[in-house]
C-alpha cells in the first residue's frame, strides 16, 4: 500500500504540537477547510448556524475557547452526517467595548477627553484596535484551535453594508410605529456617558457597600412631627419631590424620646417595634394609626429648600404625601421618598399627579447648577455630603451600610445611576406576546434554562437603543432644525445618498462612523437643514441584527431566505437577555418570528478555585498559554468532557494533561495496529471484515458491539448538544474498551507468527473499529485524528477520501451489537480489576502466575457467560486455573484472599509453588529482554539471540524450564548462558534480589 504524504508517519515520538503543526500545514497546502465547506456532493440536508461574534477589544482566554470548541464539534459532528454546513465567521467590533480600550491606549478618562482628541482621530483608533485583535483572534482564537468557521467570509460590524441593515431595521420599526422618543428614567454609566438598556444592565449587578440611612422630613406647620424616610441614594435626596405610603397600609404617629426630647414619627405601624429598637429609643408610644390614604396631601418642608433654590420655584406642585400601591412593608419605614428623575416608579408617579420632574445630575454623575450648594460635584461625594449635613442639621435618625446587589457599568464596571433623559426607543412592549410565542417553537438546551429566558422575554419592555458615544453604528435619525418635531429616518446608504446635499469624501466605511456620519448635509424642500440625532446604537443591536446582515441579506435575499431561520446557536447563559434577545426582539419586530430553531446554552468558566476570572486578580487563563504548553487537542478535549456545556466548568490547565494521555494512549493504539498489520500484509481490501468476522474470536464480537454501542450513544448525545458525554464516550471507546480491553485480549494472536485466520480476523476488526473511531473523534479533536487518518488509513486505504474531515460517519449496525455480550465482558474486566486489587493486597505481582481464581456467581445467564471467556481472564488476570461457580466452598484466608464484587465474589489464591515461581521469574526476564529491544529500536520481526549471566541457581533453573516460552515472547533463536560479545547490548538487572546480565544481539 502507497503512503499518500510521507509527511505523516507513526516512526516518530508523539509529540502533540508538532502533529498540529504538521496537520495545519496539510490543511493549507490542499485546501481541505474549502472542500469542507463546499459540503458533500451530493448532501443529506444542511444545517445553518449562527456565529456569536467575540468582541475584538482583547485576546481570547479559555472562556472563549470553550465556546468555540462547543461550535467546531457541532459543526463538524452534522459535516460527518453528510449535511452541508453554513459556518461563517463573524466579529462584533464596535461599541463600548473597543472604546474602552481606546481610552486606555490613549490614556483617557472621560468623554470630554475623547472630544479634545478629536471623534476623528478616536474613530480610526478604534478600527485600528479592531484589526490588531481580530489578527490574534484569527490566529489564535480560531486557526490554532482547529475551529472552521469561514474568516475570509466572516461578517463585520463595522463594515458599512453590515451597518446598512440596522439602518433598515430601524427603518422598518419607525414605518411600524415602533421606533420612538420618550423621556423616562434611565440608567446612565457616568464613567462612560452613555445610557444602557435593561439587558446591559442584567449583566453588571455586582455586590456593593452603600449608606443606609433613615432620614425626618419635617411637616409642615409642626416643630416637631417627621415623615420618616428610609433610602440608600442619598443623593437623590437633593431630586426629592414627594413621599409616598401604601394607601391601604395602616400607618402610627409615634411619640418617641429622642436625646430626652419628644419628637413625633409618621412610621408604617407593623415596623413600629423594630425600628425603634434600631434608633435606639425605648421611651416611645403609639399616639394615633390612620390608613395611608389618610396621609395623602399632607406637607413637608423639602430638606433642602434653602440650599437648593430649584425647590422654591415649585412650592405648590411639590413636597406632599401621594399614595403609590409599589410601596411594601419588606424593608425602610413604609414611606417612600419620590426622586421623580432617578427612578422609574417614581417617575410614573410624578405623572400620576403632576410632580415636577427635577433632574440635577448629568449624564457624567455630576451635579448641574440646578443641584444648588451640590453644583459641581460628583453623585457618590454628593451622599457622603448628605449623609454629614443631615446629621449636623439633626434629620438623620439612623445611619448604617448595607451590601446589596446594584449594577454597575458590564464594561467598564463603574456603578450605575438613574436619571431621567430623553432618548429613542424600540417598542418591543407591542411585540412580547409574538416573541413569547416564537420563543415557545425554539428548542432550548439544556430545557431546565428554558424559564431564565422565557421569563426576560415575557417580562421585556421597551429598548433603550440610543448611546451618547462615538464609535458605532449611527443613529439613522435626523431632526428639522426648523421644526424638531418633524423626523427623518434613513433607511439605507442609497436613500441617504439621494437626500444629502453634501457627502464627505472618505471611504464608505468611515462615512458610516462619526465625526463624518455627522458633516452630511441634508435639506429637503421642507426643511433647509436636518441635523443628525447625536447618537449611536446600542451595541447590542449590532450582534442583533446578524441573522440578515451577516449574509448581506437585503441584497442577497433569495440565499438568506436558504439560512433563515438558522438551525443552531450558542453562547453563555448571559445572552439570554443579550445576544440570544436581540437577536429575537429585531427578529420578530423586523419579520415576526425568531430567527433560530434551536439554543445550546453554555456556562461561564472560573479559576481552579471557583474565583471568577479578571485581569485585575492576575487569573485570567489566556487561550495562547493553553496551546503553547499543551497543544489545541488536549485543551479541546479537556473542555468537551470535563462539564456539562451548561455548567460553570473550573478550569485547571494542570488537569490538561489528563486529556494529552488519552490523546497518546489513541496513537499508541494506532501504532500497535499499523505495526503488526504491515508485519503481517494486511489488506483491508482483501481481508475483509464480513468473510473473517466468523473465523474470529469472542472478543473480536465483543469489541464490535462496543463500538456500535458506543456510536449510538455518540450519536444521541451529540444530537442533544452533551457534548461531554459523547466526549466521554469516545474517551472510553478509546482507553477502556481498545487500549485496556481489546488489544490487551489480542496481543498474543497477533505476536503469533503463525498466519491464522483467527489473527487476520482480529486485524480486520480493529481496523474497523480504528477507523470508526478516528472519524467520531475528529468532530472533538480534528488534528490528532487527521494525522492519524493520513498515516494509518490511507495507507491502507489509498482511495479512501483526502481527510477525515470529508468522510462519513459510521451508521450504527443494530445487527452487531449483543447487550449480553458486552454484560459479560463487563464483568470479565470487572473481576481482572478486584484480582489487581487482590494482588496489591498480598503483594503478588501480575507477572507472577498464580494457581487458582474462584468466581461465584449468583446469574445463571452471566455465570454461563463467564465459563465461556475464563480463559480470557485466566490470561488476564495470570491465573492458571478460572472456576466459575455457585459456591465458593473452601476459601481459608490462609491459601485465599477473598473480595465482594457487584454481581460475583472472588476468591483468589495466594500460594506460589516452586513451579509457578519459576514461571514467574521466566516472565521477570522477558520484560528484560523486551524493555531491552525497545532501547535498540528493533522491528517487531527482528529475531535476537540472548546472553543471561547470573550466579544465582533460581533463575537459570527458571531460564531453562521455560526456555520455549521466552524464546517465544521475545522472539529469540536461542538463549546463550554466558556473558554477551562486546557488539551486543548488554544491561545488568536485578530480578527479585538477584544480579542478572542480559544481552542481545539481532541475528
Amino acid at each position: 500500500m502507497s503512503v499518500i504524504d510521507s509527511g505523516f508517519t507513526l516512526n516518530t515520538q508523539f509529540d502533540v504540537k508538532g502533529i498540529e503543526e504538521r496537520v495545519r500545514r496539510f490543511w493549507l497546502e490542499n485546501r481541505i477547510e474549502e472542500k469542507w465547506r463546499r459540503g458533500p456532493e451530493k448532501p443529506l440536508g444542511r444545517f445553518t448556524f449562527l456565529e456569536g461574534p467575540p468582541t475584538t477589544n482583547g485576546f481570547p482566554h479559555v472562556g472563549h475557547i470553550r465556546g468555540r470548541t462547543y461550535k467546531d464539534a457541532v459543526l463538524r459532528y452534522h459535516r460527518l452526517l453528510g449535511l452541508w454546513v453554513w459556518a461563517q465567521g463573524g466579529w462584533d467590533e464596535q461599541g463600548l467595548p473597543v472604546e474602552i480600550e481606546v481610552e486606555k491606549k490613549l490614556g483617557l478618562r472621560s468623554k470630554k477627553d475623547i472630544e479634545k482628541v478629536g471623534y476623528d482621530r478616536f474613530s480610526l483608533e478604534c478600527n485600528s484596535l479592531v484589526d490588531y485583535y481580530l489578527e490574534r483572534w484569527r490566529e489564535v482564537g480560531t486557526r490554532r484551535l482547529g475551529l472552521w468557521l469561514d474568516l475570509e467570509g466572516a461578517y463585520e460590524t463595522r463594515r458599512a453594508h453590515y451597518i446598512e441593515h440596522v439602518w433598515a431595521f430601524l427603518k422598518d420599526a419607525w414605518q411600524k410605529g415602533a421606533l420612538f422618543e420618550d423621556y423616562r428614567v434611565l440608567p446612565f454609566c457616568p464613567r462612560c456617558e452613555t445610557a444602557l438598556s435593561d439587558a446591559e444592565v442584567d449583566q453588571g449587578y455586582e455586590d456593593r457597600e452603600d449608606p443606609s440611612i433613615f432620614v425626618k422630613f419635617p411637616v409642615e406647620g409642626s416643630q416637631d412631627t417627621y415623615l420618616v424616610i428610609w433610602t440608600t441614594t442619598p443623593w437623590t435626596l437633593v431630586d426629592n419631590e414627594a413621599v409616598a405610603v401604601h394607601p391601604d397600609f395602616d400607618y402610627a404617629l409615634v411619640r418617641a424620646n429622642i436625646n430626652g426630647k419628644n419628637e413625633y414619627l409618621w412610621l408604617a405601624q407593623r415596623l413600629v417595634p423594630q425600628l425603634m429598637e434600631r434608633f435606639g429609643v425605648r421611651d416611645y408610644e403609639i399616639v394615633k394609626v390612620v390608613k395611608g390614604r389618610e396621609l395623602q396631601g399632607i406637607r413637608y418642608r423639602h430638606i433642602y429648600l434653602d440650599q437648593v433654590p430649584v425647590h422654591r420655584e415649585h412650592l405648590e406642585r411639590a413636597h406632599y404625601v401621594v399614595t403609590a400601591d409599589f410601596v411594601t412593608l419588606e424593608e425602610g419605614t413604609g414611606l417612600v421618598h419620590i426622586a421623580p428623575a432617578h427612578g422609574p416608579e417614581d417617575f410614573e408617579v410624578a405623572r400620576k399627579y403632576g410632580l415636577p420632574i427635577t433632574n440635577s445630575v448629568e449624564i457624567n454623575g455630576v451635579f448641574n447648577e440646578l443641584g444648588g450648594v451640590f453644583s459641581g460635584k460628583y453623585w457618590l461625594d454628593v451622599s457622603q455630603m448628605v449623609i454629614k449635613d443631615l446629621r449636623d442639621r439633626g434629620l438623620l435618625l439612623r445611619h448604617e451600610t448595607i451590601v446589596h446587589a446594584y449594577p454597575h457599568c458590564w464594561r467598564c464596571g463603574t456603578p450605575l445611576i438613574y436619571r431621567s433623559d430623553r432618548q429613542w426607543f424600540i417598542r418591543v412592549s407591542a411585540f412580547r406576546d409574538r416573541m413569547v410565542e416564537e420563543l415557545r417553537k425554539v428548542r432550548i438546551y439544556p430545557e431546565h434554562l428554558r424559564d431564565r429566558f422565557d421569563n426576560w422575554v415575557a417580562n421585556a419592555r421597551d429598548w433603550t437603543i440610543s448611546r451618547s458615544r462615538v464609535w458605532g453604528t449611527p443613529l439613522p435619525i435626523w431632526r428639522c432644525k426648523d421644526d424638531p418635531s418633524k423626523i427623518l429616518v434613513i433607511g439605507s446608504i442609497e436613500e441617504l445618498r439621494r437626500y444629502a446635499d453634501y457627502v464627505p469624501n472618505v471611504p464608505l466605511d468611515m462615512l458610516v462612523h462619526r465625526p463624518w456620519i455627522d458633516m452630511v448635509r441634508i435639506k429637503t424642500q421642507d426643511c433647509s437643514e436636518w441635523v443628525r440625532e447625536p447618537f449611536v446604537v446600542d451595541v447590542w443591536m449590532d450582534s442583533g441584527v446578524a441573522w440578515i446582515a451577516s449574509v448581506d441579506g437585503l441584497r442577497n435575499r433569495e440565499f438568506f431566505n436558504e439560512l433563515y431561520p438558522y438551525d443552531w446557536v450558542t453562547e453563555a447563559i448571559d445572552q439570554t437577555r443579550g445576544w440570544f434577545y436581540s437577536l429575537l426582539a429585531t427578529s420578530v419586530v423586523w419579520m415576526g418570528r425568531a430567527p433560530y430553531k434551536s439554543i445550546l446554552i453554555t456556562g461561564h468558566v472560573v479559576d481552579k478555585y471557583g474565583q471568577k476570572m479578571s485581569k485585575s486578580k492576575g487569573n485570567v487563563v489566556w487561550a495562547e498559554d493553553l496551546f503553547n504548553r499543551w497543544g489545541a487537542d488536549p485543551v479541546r478535549l479537556y473542555l468537551l468532557a470535563k462539564s456539562a456545556p451548561w455548567d460553570t466548568m473550573s478550569v485547571d490547565p494542570d488537569e490538561v494533561v489528563d486529556y494529552r494521555g488519552v490523546l497518546s494512549i489513541l496513537w499508541n493504539v494506532v501504532k500497535f495496529a499499523d505495526t503488526y498489520m504491515e508485519l503481517d500484509k494486511f489488506n483491508p481490501r482483501i481481508h475483509r471484515l464480513e468473510e473473517l468476522l466468523g473465523k474470529g474470536l469472542v472478543e473480536d464480537r465483543w469489541i464490535l458491539s462496543r463500538f456500535y454501542t458506543r456510536l449510538r450513544n455518540f450519536l444521541r448525545y451529540m444530537d442533544n448538544f452533551e457534548l461531554h458525554m459523547a466526549a466521554r464516550e469516545w474517551i472510553n471507546l478509546v482507553v477502556e474498551d481498545l487500549s485496556h480491553g481489546y488489544i490487551r485480549l489480542i496481543r498474543r494472536r497477533v505476536w503469533s507468527e503463525e498466519s491464522r485466520e483467527d489473527k487476520y480476523a482480529a486485524y480486520a476488526v480493529l481496523y474497523h473499529v480504528v477507523k470508526g473511531a478516528l472519524i467520531m473523534g475528529s468532530a472533538l479533536v480534528p488534528h490528532i485524528t487527521e494525522y492519524l487518518w493520513q498515516a494509518f488509513v490511507r495507507k491502507y486505504e489509498d482511495d479512501e477520501v483526502e481527510s477525515v474531515h470529508l468522510s462519513r460517519m459510521p451508521q450504527v449496525v443494530e445487527g452487531y451489537i449483543d447487550q449480553d455480550l458486552e454484560r459479560v465482558f463487563d464483568t470479565l474486566f470487572s473481576v481482572f480489576s478486584d484480582i489487581a486489587e487482590l494482588r496489591n493486597r498480598i503483594r503478588v505481582k501480575l507477572r507472577w502466575p498464580l494457581a487458582t481464581a474462584m468466581i461465584k456467581v449468583q446469574d445463571e445467564g452471566l455465570a454461563k457467560g463467564l465459563e465461556g471467556v475464563k480463559n480470557l481472564l485466566a490470561y488476564l488476570a495470570n491465573v492458571k486455573n478460572v472456576i466459575i461457580t455457585r459456591e465458593l466452598g473452601q476459601c481459608d484466608e490462609s491459601s485465599f484472599a477473598r473480595l465482594q464484587g457487584k454481581d460475583y465474589e472472588v476468591c483468589l489464591s495466594r500460594v506460589v509453588d516452586k513451579e509457578l515461581y519459576y514461571e514467574g521469574l521466566a516472565r521477570e526476564v522477558v520484560r528484560r529482554i523486551q524493555s531491552m529491544r525497545a532501547r535498540a529500536n528493533l522491528r517487531v520481526d527482528d529475531r535476537v539471540r540472548v546472553y543471561l549471566y547470573t550466579d544465582n541457581e533460581d533463575i537459570v533453573n527458571a531460564v531453562a524450564r521455560f526456555r520455549d516460552y521466552i524464546l517465544g515472547e521475545v522472539r529469540g533463536v536461542e538463549i546463550v548462558i554466558k556473558e554477551a560479545p562486546q557488539d551486543a547490548l548488554s544491561m545488568d538487572w536485578e530480578i527479585e534480589d538477584a544480579r542478572v546480565r542480559i544481552g542481545i544481539e539481532r541475528v
